[in-house]
């Protein structure tokens, strides 16, 4: 079974930076399909471009249109797909609903419906993942079946989330696109998509926020917990989630959770976790600093996108930093 290093994502980009009104079309085909209206503000020097990355199911992106008044009909998109405003505004309309975010704001475009799409000078980053990405993490998180996960606004709950999902939002798109990285680990795009959705459902109204009390699932397998553990064992060099896992062992993801929090006091996920920290430890011990390996390194072979977590993680598993171990 090939290592985790062995294990390597293309990153597919997309740039252009022009002065003239065509990066509308590219923006349709990376998001979602529209009917655009643009024209140029008095006296604006126009400065429209974008910036995008995509690897496996995750895309991101710098979208500029300064300069412009941009109006569009988009059709209904089945993704999530949110924007992150750094300049001048953004809105979006679908029936009754509308909003118009300025410069700090963000947005949740609605799914499923059409919908109409503003910026004016607007520059922003795009997120776009599956809507099933923030539906497993719901279900992972509260228990709240995949298919019943509704977003219920635009908008952020308040300017104070909206802050950091928009800080999650620059993050990732350093990461992915504004590194210039060419490939990346299954892993790292697993976990920074897990990383957009639960910065979405914790920024924009959705049904786990007002999920009722749920009864346990009943009786679940005494051996599903084991049989769990030991496959993630065996492959936690590989991206998993909680339904796939569920499935090796013949349970409902919500079972799962279930019999792991009796038998590990953890969530299936959360020992994936667990197990890979130690793999990244095993392989800071290894490792020969004068060869070039870094921490950085070690950490996003499994999995870890955000140094700084990786860092806290480790030094409260080992009680030390993780270059120190490199060091030893």
């Amino acid at each position: 079974m090939a290592g985790a290093e062995d294990l390597m994502l293309p990153v597919q980009r997309v740039e252009m930076d022009t002065d003239d009104l065509d990066v509308s079309a590219t923006i349709g085909h990376l998001y979602a399909r529209h009917r655009p209206r643009v024209r140029r503000l008095a006296r604006a020097r126009v400065d429209g471009g974008l910036r995008a990355a995509a690897a496996g199911p995750l895309n991101a992106g710098l979208v500029r249109m300064v300069g412009l008044e941009y109006q569009a009909q988009a059709d209904p998109v089945d993704w999530l797909l949110t924007a992150a405003v750094s300049a001048g505004t953004v809105g979006a309309t679908a029936g009754r609903e509308q909003a118009i975010v300025a410069r700090g704001g963000a947005l949740l475009f609605p799914l499923g419906a059409q919908f109409t799409v503003t910026g004016r000078s607007a520059a922003a980053v795009a997120l776009r993942i599956p809507l099933g990405a923030a539906a497993d993490l719901a279900e992972e998180n509260t228990g709240l079946p995949a298919a019943d996960l509704r977003f219920e606004s635009m908008g952020p709950v308040s300017a104070a989330v909206g802050g950091l999902f928009t800080q999650t939002a620059t993050f990732i798109c350093g990461e992915l696109v504004t590194s210039g990285i060419t490939e990346v680990s299954p892993l790292v795009t697993q976990e920074m998509t897990r990383l957009a959705a639960a910065a979405i459902l914790a920024a924009f109204p959705n049904t786990t926020m007002t999920i009722p009390y749920l009864r346990s699932p009943g009786r679940v397998p005494s051996a599903a917990a084991r049989l769990a553990a030991e496959f993630i064992d065996g492959y936690a060099c590989q991206p998993l989630t909680l339904t796939g896992i569920a499935a090796q062992v013949g349970v409902t993801p919500r079972a799962l959770q279930y019999a792991f929090r009796r038998q590990y006091d953890t969530t299936p996920m959360g020992y994936l976790r667990r197990v890979r920290l130690e793999r990244a430890h095993q392989d800071l011990l290894a490792a020969d600093p004068a060869a070039g390996t870094t921490v950085a390194a070690i950490a996003r072979r499994w999995g870890f996108s955000r140094p700084d977590r990786f860092a806290a993680a480790y030094r409260t598993a080992y009680g030390r930093p993780p270059r120190h171990t490199l060091r030893r």
